[in-house]
């Protein structure tokens, strides 16, 4: 009997190389995500740290425009957060999408794995019955030859 071969592994293959491929794009919009998050979170301290030294520069008497300097320097942070947890919602959008293609292609996988299971379970027994032909048919030759 001729080797076992899967008559759809050139689909598998492709189908499970496009997989990989969008696996790894949404690995890469969560790193993304993770980047921005990482962000807000830098802005976060260096905010906190311009509110203390606003505040001690107060309490040790300051010009009014180093005060309005502080300010706008938390503004602006405020404001790249704003545009950061924006982006954020974005990813969140992007990431879903590309969830759901992974999910997909996914279950297209797997129903071909199931296939080629099945065929090749089919295979195995029609191999076995094959050979315990051929054992049947090798030992009536020996009966009869005796």
């Amino acid at each position: 009997m001729k080797k076992f071969s899967f008559s759809l592994q050139k689909m598998y293959d492709y189908k499970k190389q496009i997989l990989e491929a969008e696996k790894n794009s949404l690995m890469a919009l969560r790193r993304e995500k993770n980047g921005y998050e990482k962000r807000i979170e830098d802005l976060d301290l260096l905010n906190d740290q311009i509110r203390e030294k606003s505040k001690e520069e107060v309490a040790r008497g300051t010009t009014a425009s180093k005060l309005m300097f502080y300010s706008m320097q938390m503004d602006g942070i405020k404001r790249e957060q704003t545009q950061l947890r924006y982006q954020i919602n974005l990813m969140d959008m992007k990431i879903e999408k590309q969830r759901r293609k992974v999910v997909a292609l996914s279950q297209d996988v797997s129903g071909l794995e199931k296939l080629r299971d099945s065929q090749r379970e089919e295979y195995n027994h029609m191999a076995a019955k094959e050979n315990e032909a051929a054992i049947e048919e090798f030992l009536s030759f020996k009966l009869t030859a005796e």
